[in-house]
């Protein structure tokens, strides 16, 4: 039953005190730490090009996002009060106003593909205009 899900949910980390916070502008450094060792050690598609694919290319592109990721408000992290430390991030955007990224690297297509994927469902079966998605 949902309820009991939601409690054992709710419990699965009880050593934690987990509250999520809107991003802010001095997470920069932890929230770029935590994406580019989750994505560079443990994301699917990214494997298949490696070595062509460098940490810094993940840290590059955050960097150069970044103010547009804070000033959407739409991005948060999740810190540990146990420890004030931030241990887990999320970062979003309105689905019609992704910011526009110079990829150099050989993630460009990891970013092609999910263009090519993502595209025709988000123009063809997903609200239209600004803040539907």
């Amino acid at each position: 039953d949902a309820v009991q899900l939601e409690e054992h949910t709710l419990n699965a980390c009880p050593h934690l005190k987990m509250e999520a916070v809107p991003l802010q502008l001095e997470h920069r450094q932890d929230v770029i730490d935590i994406i580019v060792s989750s994505f560079y050690n443990k994301a699917d598609l990214e494997q298949w090009l490696k070595p062509g694919v460098l940490r810094t290319d993940y840290s590059d592109i955050l960097n150069d996002i970044w103010s547009v990721l804070v000033d959407c408000e739409l991005s948060f992290v999740i810190y540990d009060r146990n420890t004030e430390r931030i241990i887990g991030t999320a970062l979003n955007f309105d689905a019609r106003c992704e910011p526009e990224v110079d990829i150099k690297s050989k993630l460009l297509i990891i970013f092609e593909f999910l263009e090519f994927c993502e595209g025709p469902i988000r123009d063809n079966y997903l609200p239209k205009g600004l803040n539907q998605i």
